[in-house]
């Protein structure tokens, strides 16, 4: 249970006292009076809180006495106090804000209603104050406020009045709540012309067909079988198979020696590195180092062989790039022959 926050005497009469004139300031007012302090209400109910713990007090140390009665009817005279300010004030902040917000169009501004200083008033009245303002704003759009006004010209005005979509007002750069007057920021309408995407589909053959294209170099990579290169077959299925062979080419071909001679050293080059693989496979001694272990390690290691196990003077070898590892790390050291 969070502590409870009491007054001392003193402090508790400077509110009560407060609490009653403003309350006298505020009776026949219709609008809501500059309060005392902005911590207004907060001290109010600290004030209640304090004549509480006073009322328990007295009852668990005297008892039922004149006292406890003089305790209990002030409690009662603050809390009917409370209220009535609380109620007057709540009226006053609502007939403000609706006399902003519903003042006839082309009239003076505000009908001539000086803005609030919220310096002077609770924070939490603010934020009553501009919840009301909001919802008044959407009551005028609901029933349709501008028209009733100014009549078919607000339609057409309204009309005009679309912003583009992403439009931020100056009051979404104001921390305080209300903006920049105290009434939240006005209703704009934006406009809507999105368009769904149109879905498009792209043949795998067309992809192919236009990387060809953007890239020559390499079409070789992956050829693509071209439809006017394939042999014409004959209807009639009676021929041979080497017929085609022995019709006439369309085309002359031509054969490209350069290319052929660079294919052919390519494929020896090939050859000769497979055949150093193989035989370096076969030794399998090529590129192991022999190496001494000089501290035993717990867990395995993994080399190309497979997991194995380091002790205190263990011979081993072992591929270059695990060997050296091993020596740099201080747990074996070089045992070449």
């Amino acid at each position: 249970m969070a502590e409870r926050t009491t007054l001392n005497q003193s402090q508790a009469k400077e509110v009560e006292e407060q609490l009653f004139s403003t309350l006298r300031q505020q009776t026949g007012r219709n609008i809501p009076m500059p309060l005392p302090r902005t911590d207004f209400w907060e001290k109010v109910g600290m004030l209640l809180e304090t004549i509480e713990m006073e009322i328990h007090e007295i009852y668990r140390t005297i008892g039922p006495s004149l006292k406890l009665q003089t305790m209990q009817k002030r409690q009662a005279n603050v809390r009917r106090t409370a209220s009535e300010l609380a109620r007057k004030r709540i009226v006053a902040l609502m007939q403000h804000s609706a006399s902003m917000a519903l003042r006839t169009e082309g009239g003076s501004q505000g009908q001539d209603l000086a803005s609030l200083d919220w310096t002077r008033h609770d924070p939490s009245e603010r934020e009553f104050y501009s919840n009301a303002t909001e919802q008044l704003n959407k009551f005028k759009q609901t029933v349709n406020w501008s028209g009733m006004q100014m009549g078919l010209a607000a339609e057409e005005f309204t009309k005009d009045m679309r912003l583009a979509p992403g439009t931020t007002q100056l009051d979404s750069f104001v921390p305080e709540s209300g903006g920049l007057t105290g009434q939240g920021p006005p209703p704009i309408a934006l406009e809507d012309n999105s368009k769904p995407i149109e879905e498009y589909e792209m043949d795998e053959e067309e992809i192919l067909a236009q990387s060809s294209e953007e890239f020559p170099e390499l079409a070789g990579m992956n050829p693509i079988s071209d439809q006017n290169s394939k042999p014409i077959i004959e209807e009639n299925n009676q021929n041979h198979a080497a017929a085609m062979e022995l019709a006439p080419s369309r085309k002359k071909e031509e054969m490209d020696f350069d290319a052929w001679a660079m294919a052919e050293a390519a494929a020896v080059d090939n050859e000769s590195a497979q055949s150093e693989i193989v035989e370096e496979d076969a030794t399998g001694t090529s590129n192991l180092l022999r190496i001494r272990v000089i501290q035993s390690i717990d867990e395995p290691i993994i080399t190309a062989d497979g997991e194995i196990n380091l002790g205190a003077g263990d011979v081993l070898f072992l591929d270059e790039m695990t060997a050296n590892y091993l020596i740099d790390s201080g747990v074996a050291e070089s045992a070449s022959l």
